[in-house]
């Protein structure tokens, strides 16, 4: 709630959860075995993640909307709401057939002008690790791409980058100069990749992979208002 309301910045309050992982694997370590325990805060502090980048994203439209009222129509959703959203979900499905599907989204901003001129402006991947999961983005990126209705949306993914696949490191045994498979895979089908660590330097930056807060300067040019 904090952060939303502005009170807490994004990098202090992602810390405050990553400190609270001895404990609960402490506790939770009490009734079941330590394996299992590391797997629970994994997908815990997964959720989480999603969670605050939810509510930086959410608060930012917010001030944006009392800033100017151009803004009025913006907003920020879950997966659940685009999905109860008949007009969002329509505009934002992908056919495979006589289908039309969901694709994986954790975040997404839209106008909302609450009939079918609503249009989806960018999805949002939250990761704490990619591990193979940098596919996922990659690929519903190529599937809105192969349609007229979706080809304009814009994905984005927001890390902590626990591996450090986009940092440059010339060690790398997989180097491209310095560059992880990951990184270059996601540079070039991604629309902007953005990281939640303070270690992560400006040196270390492209026109693509960026530090976590120049995500809303991006954000703000696709608005277009």
């Amino acid at each position: 709630m904090r952060i939303k309301e502005g009170d807490i910045a994004p990098e202090t309050a992602w810390n405050a959860i990553k400190s609270a992982k001895e404990d609960y694997i402490r506790n939770i370590g009490s009734f079941t075995n330590v394996r299992d325990a590391e797997q629970s805060w994994h997908s815990y502090i997964g959720n989480k993640f999603q969670e605050l980048i939810y509510g930086i994203l959410k608060r930012y439209v917010e001030q944006l909307k009392e800033e100017d009222e151009k803004y009025g129509t913006l907003c920020v959703l879950n997966a659940g709401e685009v999905k109860r959203n008949e007009i969002l979900f329509r505009k934002v499905a992908i056919k495979y057939g006589d289908f039309l599907l969901l694709p994986d989204l954790d975040i997404c901003i839209a106008d909302c002008t609450g009939d079918w001129d609503s249009k989806i402006l960018c999805v949002v991947s939250c990761k704490t690790s990619l591990r193979e999961r940098i596919a996922q983005a990659c690929y519903w990126k190529l599937k809105f791409l192969a349609s007229d209705v979706t080809k304009h949306i814009k994905v984005y993914l927001v890390t902590t980058d626990n591996d450090k696949d986009f940092f440059l490191n010339r060690k790398r045994k997989e180097e491209y100069s310095g560059k992880s498979r990951n990184r270059i895979i996601s540079e070039y089908e991604l629309d902007g990749i953005y990281i939640l660590r303070e270690d992560f330097s400006e040196e270390m930056e492209s026109e693509k992979v960026k530090k976590y807060e120049k995500i809303f300067d991006d954000l703000k040019r696709i608005f277009g208002k």
